[in-house]
């Protein structure tokens, strides 16, 4: 198992956390005018390379961002470098979970099996308070992790005799 990188690992656990979770909402929703928020997501990255060492910095190659709809819910869609260390993400997303008044802050962390080494993924999540882990992951692919912050999201329907 490797070690996460301080670049990569405080990025998406620290930094971005904070500001998703600071700005609220508006994060995962579209500007008007349809501008991209990867200006501002490299700029936090740089900012961050600049107080490390210059031996922990990492290139932003790979990092890109994107909003998207999954199921009605409006959602920032981060792509992360390449992860190499355990606890690093692969992508990260802020989504405001419909009729909520709040941001929700989902990773996709790469992790390793205990058991044999194999690689895998954890579905996470921070909140103003702690780190939350929900698990088992999907296949470190876009389109699968959005579905999962989704169906993380959604309210679950209950039984007709429950309440």
């Amino acid at each position: 198992m490797t070690d996460p990188r301080p670049h990569h690992y405080r990025f998406v656990h620290r930094e971005l956390a904070r500001q998703v979770l600071e700005f609220g909402p508006r994060v995962a929703t579209p500007a008007p005018d349809g501008g991209s928020l990867l200006p501002v997501v490299t700029r936090i990255w740089d900012d961050l390379g600049r107080t490390l060492p210059p031996e922990e910095r990492l290139p932003a190659h790979g990092l890109d961002c994107r909003h998207l709809s999954v199921d009605g819910h409006p959602m920032l869609l981060v792509t992360l470098p390449t992860p190499v260390g355990a606890t690093e993400a692969h992508f990260a997303a802020a989504v405001h979970p419909r009729g909520s008044r709040t941001v929700r802050y989902v990773t996709l962390e790469h992790a390793f099996s205990p058991f044999d080494g194999s690689p895998g993924t954890v579905l996470g999540e921070w909140t103003a308070e702690s780190h939350l882990n929900h698990g088992q992951g999907p296949s470190p692919v876009a389109e699968l992790f959005a579905a999962s912050v989704a169906g993380l999201v959604t309210p679950k329907k209950r039984g007709l005799w429950r309440r």
